[in-house]
């Protein structure tokens, strides 16, 4: 069943959803224990997000961050069209013109190169719709507001211009068009960046994360860290990252900012409750938080097990380490990915299951935290079953407890899987779990272009954007094919066609197994997907033009198809007074959207 509805200590059974002057021989700060420290304190942002100056400032700060996204984006299509050029000159000096049919191929790949551009540094911004339980805050409308059955406003960040949204297991992250993040939900694990204080008693409204500070010894170096008299600013002085991108897992969070640096504040839980984090650099001179009181251990403790990197991270850190530049990040129930510049796909966090997809040796409670600094918090790169193929990687996903990546391979388009798949989440026919990613053959010639994981099953959709399939567990409806409620523990582990419009005809043995018959399906009525977000056991859907379509696990509201407890089997149109939607996001047990600013008409 889905995470539970309390505090994080009752979510840590893993069986049940949810460059320039770079070093790269360290720069960690040294480990120490809750003792150690010394430093200023964190400032945080106000628990209310009304205030005038707020505004005031937000508006020219936006014009900034929206300035920052179009550089980008004209840079990345600046980039596309100067590799077309180069290559449609190589082919018209080579003396041999192929058929207009040789080049199909190249407009596909720049289209589709074109449109990731866009998704990446192009969004637009709207106003949030949040529904599903929000008993631990995630719904971010105050301590009053402990559910939606259907979408509601999130009063607090209205007229913020909000492009991104991420729900994590029990926290929501939004990102402004300025660059600035907010979160709320459950504080428990760090998962929110900033800390509880006594104004703050919970994170059930939204806050301004703040923290976003690059190391020197980053993949930047000390680019734009040198100050007027020649040295290097001192930490907290210098200017904020601009953040493009945001990530929620399980209990971490993640953001990336326009110059490729990546940030991660909360916690790695593995599936004894025990938890990690990634350790600051050692120009990062905050006060450390997030130990645990080493005056309190059982007789049998060893103190090192209780030390940094265990604990909380409870504001963002620079992932210092992080081989190259990154330009697209994923984070999952314990672990997370991240695309780099060069196309190399990198992995760290916990994962015991073959999630981070490079072998990685056991670990216990007596786990040295030197192991666990090297081989499972240190971003690398993740091992493919053909090594030596060149490929480009067009997505990525971090699921519960394994990884999705679509590429393109020098035979065409590709997914591969790696990680746990006791559901057949993996896609490849058997429950097999992969510790390297591994080629679903299953999809040879379909021209899989997008893939998005969930707890433990996974969603697939080809290059039309109008064939949509899922694989994995399905017990709660998750993956939308069959027309009764299955029995508990069924799964599909062969990916099947989920079709968005869809009418039942005549009789089905199998009600509650896959009931899709491919031949009733009306192509011309399928809706074009722009994006597919899985949360915990539920699915949704945003389709070109601004619907949106939601099925599985009903009885938290996280679907959004109002009162009725019942689990939603098949793809079911979202009903919004809105005009458009822009973006989609699922996460434990609830759900979070973006609707167009100017079409909002939402009652709080």
């Amino acid at each position: 069943m889905p995470p539970s509805k309390k505090r994080r200590n009752e979510l840590s059974d893993s069986s049940e959803p949810f460059t320039k002057g770079a070093r790269t021989d360290g720069g960690r700060r040294g480990l120490t224990s809750a003792s150690d420290g010394g430093g200023p304190a964190l400032v945080h942002g106000s628990s209310s997000s009304s205030s005038t100056t707020h505004h005031v400032s937000s508006s020219s700060s936006a014009t900034r961050g929206r300035a920052v996204r179009v550089r980008q984006y004209l840079n990345g299509m600046a980039e596309l069209n100067y590799q077309l050029y180069n290559w449609a000159k190589r082919e018209l000096e080579s003396g041999s013109i192929p058929d207009d049919a040789f080049y199909d191929p190249c407009v596909e790949n720049y289209c589709r190169h074109a449109s990731e551009i866009s998704r990446r540094y192009n969004r637009s911004y709207g106003d949030i719709v949040v529904f599903g339980s929000g008993d631990c805050g995630q719904l971010g409308c105050g301590e009053s507001i402990t559910e939606a059955r259907k979408p509601r406003i999130v009063v607090n960040m209205r007229g913020r211009e909000i492009n991104m949204v991420a729900t994590g297991g029990l926290h929501s992250l939004a990102l402004a068009d300025n660059g600035v993040v907010h979160s709320w939900g459950c504080p428990d694990e760090g998962s929110l960046g900033w800390m509880v204080t006594e104004e703050k008693e919970d994170g059930a409204l939204p806050s301004e994360v703040k923290g976003f500070h690059p190391s020197q010894y980053g993949p930047n170096g000390t680019t734009d860290l040198i100050g007027a008299n020649g040295g290097i600013i001192p930490f907290e002085q210098r200017k904020e990252a601009v953040i493009t991108q945001i990530a929620a897992g399980e209990t971490q969070s993640l953001a990336l900012s326009n110059a490729g640096d990546v940030y991660m504040w909360g916690t790695y839980k593995d599936n004894e409750g025990r938890k990690f984090r990634n350790m600051p650099p050692n120009d990062d001179n905050r006060d450390p938080t997030g130990n645990k009181d080493m005056d309190n251990l059982e007789e049998d403790d060893d103190p090192q097990w209780f030390q940094p990197p265990r604990g909380n991270q409870d504001w963002p850190v620079h992932l210092f380490q992080m081989p190259k530049k990154a330009k697209d990040i994923s984070a999952g129930g314990a672990f997370n990915a991240a695309l780099l510049s060069d196309d190399t796909v990198v992995s760290w966090g916990i994962g015991t299951c073959g999630e981070l997809a490079r072998p990685v040796p056991e670990l216990t409670k007596k786990t040295s935290n030197e192991i666990v600094l090297e081989d499972f918090l240190k971003p690398k790169p993740v091992i493919w079953e053909q090594p030596k193929l060149k490929r480009t990687v067009l997505s990525l996903s971090c699921g519960g407890m394994h990884l999705l990546v679509g590429t393109r391979d020098p035979d065409g388009l590709s997914v591969y899987s790696a990680g746990l798949n006791q559901y057949g989440q993996l896609g490849h026919g058997d429950e097999k779990m992969r510790e390297v990613l591994t080629k679903i053959q299953h999809f040879a010639g379909q021209d899989i272009t997008k893939v998005e994981a969930g707890y433990h099953f996974s969603c697939f959709v080809d290059k039309t954007g109008t064939e949509l399939y899922t694989c994995g567990r399905g017990d709660y409806g998750q993956l939308g094919i069959t027309l009764e409620l299955p029995d508990p523990g069924y799964f599909e582990n062969l990916p099947c066609r989920v079709p968005l419009v869809y009418e039942p005809s005549g009789t089905t043995a199998k009600p509650k197994e896959n009931s899709i018959k491919t031949e009733a399906i009306v192509e011309e009525d399928q809706p074009e997907i722009e994006q597919v977000s899985c949360g915990s056991t539920h699915v949704l859907v945003l389709a070109k033009g601004g619907d949106a379509y939601s099925w599985g696990f009903g009885t938290s509201g996280a679907c959004g198809q109002g009162a009725a407890d019942e689990d939603v089997l098949r793809p079911k149109k979202l009903e919004l007074k809105s005009k458009k939607m822009n973006y989609v996001s699922g996460g434990g047990q609830h759900s979070m959207a973006i609707v167009e600013t100017s079409s909002i008409s939402i009652a709080p």
